[in-house]
C-alpha cells in the first residue's frame, strides 16, 4: 500500500497508470522540496515490480529489495553518482551536477533487459542537476526508450530543466499541504504532541517531510534558528561584515550548492513574513516563533523596501542557478540588505541591482 500522505491526486494518477497498463516511459515529479516526491518514486517502482496483492505490498521480495536500495533493476541517479570513467570520483570531487559521463553509463544500463523485475526503473533526483551537456545526451534515452524502462525525474525547479526534456515526460505535480493537514499527520502518524506538532506544521510551510525531519533530527531547528539570526543580524551590521558573510557563503557554494540555495529560500520565507507583518497579516506568517524580530523589521522597512529585498533575493538565486560568480552575486545581495536610507540613495542613483 502507498504510504504517501497529502498527495492523493499524484498517487491516484500513478495507481491508475499501473493498473490500466498505460504507463509512460518517463515521468516528471515536480513540486516543492520535502513533500514526498522521492518516496513516491520509490513506491511507484515497488508498485511496478510488486508480486503481492494491492501493489505496492511492501512485503514481497521485490518491494523489500527496492526499499533497501539493493534491487538490481531500480537505481537512483544523483549528483556524485557512478559513471564508467575509472578516473572519475564524483563522490569526492565536489561535483555539483549530474554529468554526461553518468548519462552515458545510464544509456548502457537501460539497454539491458530487467534482471529480476518486470521493469527497470531509474530515478533521477534532482533532475535539475543535469547540466546542459548531460541533458542533451539524455534526450536520446527519452526519445528511444526500451519497452521495459520507466524513468522518473524529480525536481523542485522545473524551470531549470530543458523544455525538450519536460515535453517528453508525463508530469505528476506534487503540492504543499495545509498547516492543519501537516499537524494532523504529525500527531496521528508520528505521535508528536499537539503543541509541538502545531509549531512544526507552521514552520514547515506545508512540507510534511521537513516537519518529520525536524521532529526526528534535533539539529534541524537550531540550524534554522541560526540562519534566521543571520538574516536579522545582516540588516544591522556594516558593509564589511556583510561582505565577509558573502565571502563565506560564496565559498560554500562550490561544495554545497543545494545548501546555499536553501539558505536563500529560508531568507525568502523570512522576508515574506516581514511583508505579511508590515501588511497587517501576522496571523499567517510561517516563522511564528520569531514574531518579535519580524515586527522590528516591519517597522524599520517600508512595504516597498521589503518587496525590494524579496526581489533581490530572487535575483540572487537566479544568478547562482545561472552559474554567475557566487561571491559577487551574494555581495550584491548584501548591498541590498543595507539600512533603508542607504539603499534608497543607491536605488535612486543607479536603479535596482538585482
Amino acid at each position: 500500500m502507498w504510504t504517501i500522505i497529502g498527495q492523493e491526486q499524484a498517487i491516484a494518477a500513478l495507481s491508475r497508470a499501473r493498473s490500466d497498463g498505460r504507463l509512460s516511459h518517463a515521468y516528471l515529479f515536480s513540486g516543492p522540496p520535502q513533500v514526498g516526491k522521492r518516496t513516491a518514486a520509490v513506491q511507484f517502482a515497488q508498485a511496478l515490480n510488486c508480486r503481492g496483492e494491492d501493489p505496492p505490498c511492501r512485503r514481497c521480495r521485490q518491494c523489500y529489495l527496492i526499499e533497501q536500495g539493493s534491487h538490481p533493476d531500480v537505481e537512483l541517479i544523483t549528483v556524485g553518482g557512478l559513471c564508467d570513467e575509472s578516473s572519475h570520483d564524483h563522490s569526492s570531487d565536489n561535483s555539483r551536477d549530474i554529468r554526461i559521463c553518468q548519462v552515458r553509463r545510464l544509456e548502457r544500463v537501460v539497454s539491458r533487459t530487467p534482471f529480476e523485475g518486470r521493469y527497470r526503473v531509474l530515478i533521477i533526483d534532482p533532475a535539475d542537476a543535469l547540466n546542459v551537456e548531460a541533458s542533451n545526451a539524455f534526450l536520446k534515452t527519452l526519445e528511444e526508450p526500451p519497452p521495459s524502462l520507466v524513468l522518473i525525474l524529480i525536481t523542485s525547479r522545473e524551470e531549470s530543466l530543458l523544455p525538450t526534456v519536460v515535453s517528453r515526460c508525463r508530469k505528476v505535480p506534487f503540492s504543499l499541504m495545509t498547516v492543519t493537514a501537516v499537524q494532523e499527520a504529525l500527531e496521528e502518524e508520528w505521535s508528536v504532541p499537539p503543541e509541538d506538532a502545531g509549531l512544526l506544521a507552521r514552520l514547515s510551510g506545508g512540507r510534511l517531510g521537513w516537519a518529520v525531519t525536524a521532529w526526528e533530527d534535533e539539529t534541524v531547528l537550531p540550524a534554522r534558528t541560526a540562519l534566521l539570526e543571520d538574516a536579522y543580524r545582516l540588516t544591522t551590521v556594516g558593509r564589511d561584515e556583510r561582505f565577509a558573510y558573502a565571502a563565506e557563503l560564496g565559498g560554500r557554494f562550490s561544495r554545497d550548492r543545494e545548501g546555499v540555495l536553501r539558505v536563500l529560500e529560508l531568507w525568502r520565507d523570512w522576508w515574506r513574513d516581514v511583508l505579511l507583518v508590515a501588511s497587517g497579516c501576522p496571523d499567517i506568517v510561517t516563522n511564528v516563533d520569531a514574531l518579535d524580530r519580524l515586527g522590528l523589521l516591519a517597522r524599520k522597512y517600508t512595504v516597498e523596501e521589503i518587496r525590494y529585498v524579496l526581489q533581490a533575493i530572487a535575483g540572487t538565486r537566479r544568478s547562482l542557478l545561472d552559474n554567475i560568480n557566487a561571491q559577487l552575486a551574494l555581495e550584491v545581495l548584501m548591498l541590498d540588505l543595507a539600512a533603508p536610507s542607504i539603499r534608497k540613495e543607491k536605488t535612486s542613483a543607479t536603479g535596482p541591482v538585482a
